[in-house]
């Protein structure tokens, strides 16, 4: 309702936003905040909303180009899905989905699950198994300096755990090196149990006890999930949702503050454009951030953030021609293992709908810090690489009947040592610019849930900041 002062009327009137970047992170924020009644307006550079998430579609293939899955880690998640009316279109994994495995010397070993398994587990070593009944009582880090994921795990479990457990998890996770990864910024989790408990073994058993943070759901009992149609459901929905359309073909020509006020100059479909704003959000890419043209702003600092190339390789094959089961999620590679991919997901095997009757899809990563070249290697020669080890691994000797390629030249973020100072660096340039926000998988974690969570707090951040305007 309108405010009677006198015999004037006086509304008050939400601020606009204008959002760069209408991958997830960017939709998510727009959609929280037209819910506050925000005049929101997202400016996409390319042809289509998702960003790396997007199920490509062919005849009856469904073939995902970057991010697979999203797991229910806060009843955040939960509830954006049921908000957007989507939930009947969501899928859930059969029982074969618990079950992991990793290569040693070139054989598909499950993956251990429990205590028993670990100790009767041919994938690692006897002086493994021991490392681990010492690692109650090996002392904790002592904090004066980043450590790396790798001398985290050497000095807590050893060099064979390393090998075959962490390393093949990281290549998978964030097609990385455990050697650069920060132990703290890449798995805080795993870095928060050794700095709280003084153990990960203890910390396991004494975190299950305590009440879980409000609203948030442990990792390992979270539920993975997809859609019907492929992850592209979400951010196809979201989009349909908001009251402005995405512009697209939007190139970014500057940005100034006058004020109060931002002042965005952009080409739209080749016309000159100009928007003012009393917030900002950038939700590109990290690898994109040192080119936004921000009047006396210097984002340099955003080169330093690691962005290795991966290649995405979705290959179909009549059931028959796969000799393995694929009765598990997919496969990891060790480093130490010498091949050519860094791992495969069974896709059919996770998600009904996925392919024609009969026939099975595998989703196939190479390159990453381990191997760069094998990403940027030509579609053919890919394809050559990645049969000869589908080939050793699951007796695969015929040609897939459908082929799909996607390569990243910059793929996923790597929060390496030194990163600490990069999120600083981040929460600087906010405070010192009011109105102006990042958010993303360069912020608070690299998995779809993550950066839908962190585009809900910031959200969050800009209702409070406006509602203490008011006040």
């Amino acid at each position: 309702m309108p405010e009677r002062i006198g015999y004037r009327e006086l509304s008050v009137k939400h601020p606009s936003v204008i959002i760069i970047g209408s991958g997830i992170s960017g939709l998510t924020a727009a959609y929280e905040l037209q819910k506050a009644e925000f005049q929101v307006t997202v400016l996409e550079a390319g042809t289509r909303v998702g960003g790396a998430m997007y199920s490509q579609v062919e005849d009856e293939w469904i073939a995902e180009i970057g991010p697979n899955s999203i797991l229910e880690t806060h009843e955040k998640i939960k509830t954006l899905i049921h908000e957007l009316e989507i939930t009947e279109e969501v899928i859930y994994p059969g029982n074969m989905s618990s079950n992991r495995f990793v290569i040693k010397n070139h054989k598909l070993l499950p993956l251990p699950m429990s205590p028993i398994s670990f100790f009767t587990s041919g994938l690692f070593s006897l002086n493994s198994k021991l490392n681990l009944l010492r690692e109650p009582f090996i002392s904790k880090w002592d904090n004066h300096k980043e450590e790396s994921l790798a001398d985290f795990v050497r000095r807590r479990l050893g060099q064979n755990f390393l090998d075959y457990a962490v390393n093949p998890f990281i290549a998978g996770v964030y097609a990385g090196n455990p050697e650069s990864l920060s132990v703290k910024y890449a798995l805080p989790k795993l870095y928060g149990l050794e700095q709280k408990y003084s153990s990960l073994i203890k910390g396991q058993i004494k975190k299950a006890r305590e009440p879980a943070v409000h609203g948030e759901i442990p990792r390992n009992s979270a539920k993975m999930f997809s859609f019907k149609n492929g992850l592209k459901t979400l951010p196809e929905t979201i989009a349909n949702k908001l009251q402005q359309k995405v512009q697209f073909d939007s190139q970014i020509k500057s940005i100034e503050k006058k004020g109060e006020e931002w002042s965005v100059r952009y080409k739209h479909k080749g016309d000159d454009q100009i928007l003012q704003s009393s917030v900002i959000i950038y939700a590109g890419t990290a690898h994109q951030l040192s080119k936004l043209p921000i009047k006396n702003t210097n984002l340099t600092f955003a080169e330093d953030i690691i962005h290795p190339p991966v290649a995405v390789l979705s290959l179909g094959y009549h059931r028959n021609q796969v000799k393995h089961h694929l009765n598990g999620f997919g496969m990891l590679i060790p480093e130490v293992e010498k091949m050519n991919i860094l791992g495969a997901l069974f896709m059919s095997s996770l998600f009904k709908g996925r392919t024609p009757q009969d026939h099975v899809l595998l989703t196939v990563f190479l390159g990453g810090t381990r191997q760069p070249h094998m990403a940027l290697q030509s579609e053919e020669q890919r394809l050559i690489s990645t049969e000869k080890d589908l080939s050793t691994l699951l007796g695969i000797n015929s040609a897939p009947s459908f082929i799909f390629h996607r390569q990243w030249e910059k793929a996923i973020p790597q929060y390496g040592i030194g990163f600490g100072e990069i999120k600083s660096t981040f929460h600087r340039l906010e405070k010192a610019n009011p109105g102006l926000y990042f958010t993303g998988n360069y912020r608070e974690g690299i998995s779809v849930s993550d950066t839908i969570l962190h585009a809900l707090k910031t959200a969050e951040i800009i209702k409070s900041n406006y509602k203490s305007k008011l006040i």
